[in-house]
C-alpha cells in the first residue's frame, strides 16, 4: 500500500469517526433535522466501543459538509437520558437565532450524546436474558450503571471492555470536532447542558483532560441541581451529613479513573484547571426547585437557586480579558427549569451559536439587568446601571449583613423577636436579636 493511499484511507477513516462505530439496534425516537449515528470511542487497551448519538442535518436533509461546519455544539442530556428531546429543543433554539442567515445547520454541528443505563435494555441497546452475570449486553455498546456517566465513571458495558469514562467518550468528540483535516473552519466548540446535563458539564470542565484543542471550548452550565466544590468547607452545616464533600459533590471518596491524576494534586490542582475554562454560567431565575436525593447538596444551598449564588460567591467568575485567556460570563433568564426556553433565550443563542461564531473572539456581554450579587458579572454590560438588587446593606448592632437565604421548617434560627410588625426594619430586627443575647439575626416575610 503506498504512503498516499494510506493517507487518504486515514483521513477518510477520521473524517468519519462519527460514522463508523457499530449500529446499534435501538427504539431512540426520530427527531425531525437530525439522525442517529455511531461514533466509535477508542478504548484505552485499542478496542473499538460505540457511543450512540443524534447528530444534526444540513438545510437539505442530509449530512452537514464538514468543510461548511463553523461551530459545534455538543448537548447534554438530563437524568431521563432523553438525548433526542435535547436535540429537538436545540435545533428549535438555532431556528430561532434572528437576522444571522449564516448561522444555521449548514455551518453549526450539533451532536447529543446517549449515555444509556441498565433501564435501557432492549431500548437503548440489545440485551439478551439467561446469559451469565453481566453478559446480556452482547454489542460493544457503551453503557453506564446508574447516572455514573454525569461524574465520568467507567462504563460497565460491553463487559469485556469496562475501563472507559464517559469523559473518555466526550474527549474524543472534542478532538474529532477539532481536526483541521475534518473541520478546516472549525471556530469555536461548545460543551452544553442543562440540569443533570449541567452538572457533567460543571465535573467535566473541572477533572477534563487539557486537551490543547486549536478552537476554544467552552462550557454552559444550565440549571444544575449542585456544583462540584473544589474545598472541604460548605457554606452550611455539614455535621448531620457524613457524605457532604464524597465525589460528585466534594473530592473526597474519588474512585474514578478519569481525572485521578489531578485529583493526586488536591483540590486547588481542581480548581485550577476549572479557573483555566470558559465557563458561561446560565440561571433560570425562576428556578427555585431541588432534587437532591443526598444530604450534600443541602450543604451548599436549600435549593438550585441558592446553591448558584453560593457557589460563584465562592469561587468567583471571572473576565480578565474577553479576547485572550479564560472568560467567564454570567446570564440571568426569566424562566424556570426549562432546558428548551434556557436554549432559545437570546443568553442561550449567544453562548450556544454566537459567541465567536466567526473566530473574531467576540461576545455578548452578561445577560440580565439588575444583576442579583455583588461579583455576579464577570463581562458587565455597560448599559446596565441599576445596583445590585440585593447590595449589601452594611452594619446594624454591630451585625453586619451577609447575604440572603432560604429558611426551612422548623426554623433554623429558633429565636422569634417578634411577628407581624408592620414597623420592622433591620435595625429593629438586629437590635432585638442582639438585646437577647444572639450573635445572628434574620428577617423575613418584612414584618418578622
Amino acid at each position: 500500500m503506498s504512503l498516499f493511499f494510506r493517507l487518504l484511507l486515514l483521513t477518510g477513516l477520521v473524517s468519519a469517526q462519527n460514522y463508523v462505530g457499530t449500529q446499534i439496534n435501538n427504539s431512540l425516537p426520530f427527531v425531525p433535522g437530525s439522525e442517529i449515528t455511531y461514533f466509535n470511542v477508542i478504548s484505552s487497551s485499542g478496542l473499538n466501543l460505540t457511543l450512540t448519538n443524534y447528530m444534526s442535518l444540513n438545510s437539505s436533509g442530509k449530512r452537514f459538509d464538514p468543510t461548511k461546519i463553523q461551530r459545534a455544539v455538543i448537548i447534554i442530556h438530563g437524568l431521563q437520558r432523553d438525548p433526542g428531546t435535547y436535540m429537538a429543543n436545540i435545533l428549535s433554539a438555532l431556528s430561532q437565532v434572528p437576522n444571522r442567515p449564516d448561522v444555521s445547520v449548514d455551518s453549526v454541528a450539533i451532536m447529543a450524546p446517549y449515555f444509556p443505563n441498565g433501564d435501557d435494555k432492549n431500548y437503548g441497546y440489545p440485551w439478551t436474558d439467561g446469559l451469565a452475570p453481566g453478559k446480556g449486553s452482547t454489542t460493544n455498546a457503551l453503557v453506564w450503571q446508574g447516572s455514573q456517566w454525569a461524574g465520568g465513571a467507567n462504563n460497565q458495558y460491553p463487559s469485556y471492555s469496562v475501563h472507559t469514562s464517559s469523559y473518555d467518550a466526550l474527549d474524543q468528540a472534542v478532538k474529532w470536532f477539532d481536526n483541521t483535516a475534518v473541520f478546516p473552519n472549525m471556530h469555536q466548540i461548545v460543551i452544553a447542558g442543562h440540569s443533570l446535563g449541567a452538572q457533567t458539564t460543571n465535573r467535566y470542565a473541572a477533572i477534563g483532560s487539557v486537551l490543547n484543542t486549536k478552537s476554544p471550548v467552552n462550557y454552559w452550565i444550565a440549571n444544575p441541581n449542585s456544583w462540584l466544590w473544589f474545598n472541604s468547607s460548605r457554606p452550611l452545616d455539614t455535621s448531620s451529613c457524613p457524605t457532604y464533600d464524597d465525589y460528585r459533590e466534594g473530592l473526597s471518596n474519588f474512585t474514578n479513573t478519569y481525572g485521578a491524576t489531578l485529583l493526586k494534586g488536591g483540590g486547588s490542582a481542581v480548581l485550577a484547571r476549572w479557573n483555566s475554562r470558559n465557563i458561561n454560567f446560565a440561571r433560570g431565575t425562576q428556578d427555585t426547585g431541588d432534587d437532591s436525593t443526598t444530604c450534600a447538596p443541602e450543604t451548599t444551598g436549600s435549593n438550585r437557586n441558592e446553591r448558584f449564588f453560593n457557589f460563584i460567591r465562592w469561587f468567583p467568575p471571572s473576565c480578565p480579558n474577553p479576547t485572550s485567556g479564560p472568560c467567564d460570563t454570567v446570564d440571568y433568564v426569566n424562566v424556570g427549569h426549562d432546558a428548551g426556553a434556557m436554549m432559545a433565550s437570546p443568553a442561550g443563542q449567544a453562548r450556544l451559536f454566537l459567541d465567536n461564531f466567526s473566530g473574531d473572539k467576540s461576545k455578548a456581554t452578561d445577560f440580565g439587568c439588575p444583576r442579583l450579587q455583588t461579583g455576579d458579572d464577570p463581562y458587565p454590560n455597560s448599559t446596565c446601571t441599576q445596583p445590585v438588587a440585593h447590595p449589601d446593606q452594611g452594619t446594624y448592632s454591630g451585625l453586619t449583613y451577609q447575604g440572603c437565604y432560604s429558611d426551612s421548617q422548623p426554623h433554623q434560627l429558633p429565636y422569634t423577636a417578634y411577628a407581624g410588625n408592620s414597623a420592622a426594619t433591620l435595625d429593629l430586627c438586629a437590635s432585638s436579636c442582639v438585646k437577647a443575647g444572639y450573635s445572628i439575626a434574620g428577617a423575613e416575610y418584612g414584618n418578622e
